[in-house]
């Protein structure tokens, strides 16, 4: 027997209609695997959370930490006291006196030895000076003139781009030994002896030195250029920058910290100018200080590493008392 029900009179009976029916089970009795939609998909496919490497955390910060050492701190505004940078520049002086004393004399020796050299020998191609001899109510009168040739001029000219040169690399090996003082490492005479970045320091010195002559024709402009150029040797030597590079990191130090940097340059310029007014022997002292008031500003401009000053000593302790019998 079946549970169909007879059929209709006629002996034939239409096939059940699309759909009437459910669909056939499976062969095995069973319902369909659960990979087919009986459960959920896996997890990673959406039930859960991606792992944290795919999204799980937030990305790694984009901008918020400051940029390649190459210009770290660059256009950033900080902070910077005048009167620490002085102190600071004073009491790494008197720490490092020697090496820095005397470096700077070797270094001044050599400059006015070529000055010599180079204005000597233009005076020397000059064509006869004229002078003039008067005497009048028991007195006399004397006065000399020289005018330069063409030879003399074309002295002057190559003299003073060779001398632009040396005073480049004296720079640049003399920051060496003033940013080492500033990292903390003990210095020798032979620290400010060790050159670094030449190529780079002269050629950004000789674009300085013709902006600085060009500007010469306005006073003012003249002065902008030297404030905003002021850390460009320091940074090519600090960070091995190129020389465009480091003209423009000076110009964006100069640029978020205009206040600062003008004090800097003042106080450096104004500690030199007392210094040759001290029968130039001042120098000896006015110059290292101005080097390092300028690399300690440029550190502090641009968050570099500042050594601390170094502390006192402490007073000498009496030993500590013992108590109890004495140990055998």
């Amino acid at each position: 027997m079946t549970d169909q029900p007879p059929p209709p009179p006629g002996g034939y009976q239409p096939p059940p209609p699309p759909g009437g029916y459910p669909p056939p089970p499976p062969p095995s009795g069973y319902p369909p695997p659960p990979h087919q939609g009986g459960y959920p998909p896996p997890p990673h496919q959406g039930g859960y959370p991606p792992p944290p490497h795919q999204g799980g955390y937030p990305p790694p910060p984009q901008g918020g930490y400051p940029p390649p050492e190459a210009g770290r701190g660059y256009g950033a505004q900080q902070q910077l006291s005048i009167g620490d940078a002085f102190s600071w520049a004073w009491n790494k002086f008197t720490n490092n006196a020697v090496p820095l004393i005397v470096s700077t004399l070797v270094y001044a020796v050599i400059v006015g030895v070529l000055y010599g050299i180079v204005y000597g020998l233009a005076f020397a191609l000059a064509p006869d000076a004229v002078s003039s001899y008067d005497s009048y109510s028991g007195g006399f009168e004397y006065s000399a003139s020289t005018s330069l040739g063409a030879a003399s001029i074309a002295v002057l000219v190559v003299g003073g781009i060779l001398l632009l040169v040396v005073l480049a690399a004296i720079q640049s090996a003399y920051l060496v030994g003033v940013l080492d003082i500033a990292n903390g490492q003990p210095v020798t005479i032979g620290s400010f002896f060790k050159p670094r970045q030449v190529g780079s320091v002269v050629i950004a010195t000789l674009i300085i030195g013709i902006a600085g002559i060009i500007g010469s024709l306005c006073f003012i402009l003249g002065i902008v250029i030297s404030i905003f150029t002021l850390f460009a040797t320091v940074a090519i030597v600090d960070r091995g920058l190129s020389p465009i590079d480091g003209i423009k990191a000076s110009i964006d130090i100069t640029k978020a910290n205009f206040v600062q940097v003008l004090l800097t340059w003042l106080v450096a310029g104004v500690t030199v100018i007392v210094g040759a007014i001290v029968c130039g022997v001042g120098l000896l002292v006015a110059v290292p200080v101005a080097a390092l008031i300028t690399v300690y500003a440029y550190r502090r401009l641009t968050g570099g590493q500042i050594a601390e000053l170094n502390p006192q000593p402490l007073p000498p302790q009496p030993p500590p008392q013992q108590f109890g019998p004495p140990q055998q």
